[in-house]
């Protein structure tokens, strides 16, 4: 799994995943880089999906770790470009009913709870 950071305006952070989120040394590199981000300051986060195929039961409780501590900073964290097959996998053990998914980066961008950003 490769991860690419972009900072875009307002302050929001876009985590771009490439690859498989299988859990490993790879995966974890995510948590600990939201970790960072949010001891630094950062409160608004989008994980740019689009070239993740596949992620396992390690990979999810990855993704709801660093939601909890964006939450936990009082941030807001959302997910965009996913595929249909971790869609499918978001809705099967009801994660989209947690996570707010969108089909764009720019829509999630737009739909961040902003409130928390205080």
């Amino acid at each position: 799994m490769k991860l690419r950071q972009k900072e875009l305006n307002d302050g929001v952070v876009l985590l771009e995943i490439e690859g498989n989120i299988i859990g490993g040394p790879d995966a974890i590199s995510l948590n600990e880089e939201v970790h960072n981000l949010v001891n630094g300051g950062k409160r608004l986060f989008v994980l740019d999906m689009k070239s993740v195929e596949h992620i396992n039961s390690s990979g999810l409780g990855i993704l709801i770790a660093s939601l909890n501590v964006v939450r936990q900073a009082g941030g807001d964290l959302r997910i965009a470009n996913v595929g249909s097959r971790v869609l499918d996998l978001l809705k099967i053990t009801k994660l989209d009913q947690i996570f707010e998914v969108h089909k764009s980066v720019d829509e999630a961008v737009k739909n961040l709870n902003r409130v928390s950003q205080a």
